[in-house]
């Protein structure tokens, strides 16, 4: 085995070919580690390969789709056979739907629950068990403000998220607390990223208004978070102003306001 590999602190951040997950990625290359970026398009996961390694970082790019079934055993297996003990996990990686569930697919629905649910799960069993051995660790999982805003068009989405924060507290608060190792979930608001299909036109009016992140400030603000042994980092205190208001909202307006939102999702 490459003692240089072994000498290595290595990071797995998934989702990590653009937005938030390439700059936590560029982040915990800043931090001194090697990271392992996984997402499904391979152009773009060779271009963030590329940028990472010109920041100097080493880097393993592994092309692989994790909403399919058996996806974080796969990768879990790659850095076994590779020799990387994964100091890190950050479970990026999530799907977006802004519509009713009846109006989504069967098959957008499976890949939604596998991906923010399933797969994330399996991906903590897996690495919690290798470092809870070790007796140090990180995890970060990216839930969502979202978790908290039942709506219509969100319930799929923020159902995931929920479970996700929820399963994040019970291993940090229940399960790993005397192990070494900590857990912290990132609860970001709206980000300008591609996850919700927004245009561009419309990313930047978000970022400009104040309503949506710029994803490289999410993502140190996460790592921050994630180093500092914090068990939650969320918005900002505009949003969880915001959170009560809408739960108050007539439900005229919230329809108004979901008819015109509709149509900016490509």
């Amino acid at each position: 085995m490459n003692e240089k590999v072994m000498e290595r602190r290595w990071a797995v951040v998934t989702g990590a070919s653009r937005g938030i997950g390439f700059h936590l990625a560029a982040g915990l290359v800043g931090r001194g580690y090697g990271v392992v970026i996984v997402a499904r398009d391979e152009q773009r996961l060779e271009r963030a390969r590329e940028e990472l390694t010109g920041l100097g970082g080493e880097v393993v790019a592994l092309r692989m789709d994790l909403s399919e079934q058996g996806a974080a055993q796969r990768l879990h297996a790659e850095c076994q056979e590779r020799g990387l003990e994964v100091e890190v996990l950050a479970n990026n990686a999530g799907m977006f739907a802004y519509r009713d569930l009846a109006d989504c697919t069967a098959e957008r629905v499976g890949q939604m629950v596998r991906l923010n649910v399933a797969t994330t799960t399996e991906l903590c069993r897996l690495f919690v068990g290798d470092m809870r051995a070790r007796g140090r660790g990180y995890i970060l999982n990216m839930s969502s403000y979202a978790s908290w805003l039942p709506m219509a068009g969100l319930g799929l989405y923020g159902a995931s998220k929920s479970y996700l924060r929820e399963l994040s507290y019970a291993l940090r608060d229940d399960e790993v607390r005397e192990s070494g190792v900590s857990v912290t979930v990132a609860l970001p608001a709206g980000v300008a990223t591609e996850l919700y299909g927004l245009g561009e036109r419309y990313r930047r009016l978000g970022v400009r208004l104040g309503v949506l992140g710029r994803p490289e400030r999410v993502a140190e603000r996460a790592l921050r978070g994630l180093f500092a042994g914090r068990r939650r980092v969320g918005p900002g205190v505009m949003y969880r102003m915001i959170v009560p208001l809408l739960r108050h909202l007539p439900r005229y307006i919230k329809v108004a306001v979901r008819k015109k939102t509709l149509g900016f999702q490509k």
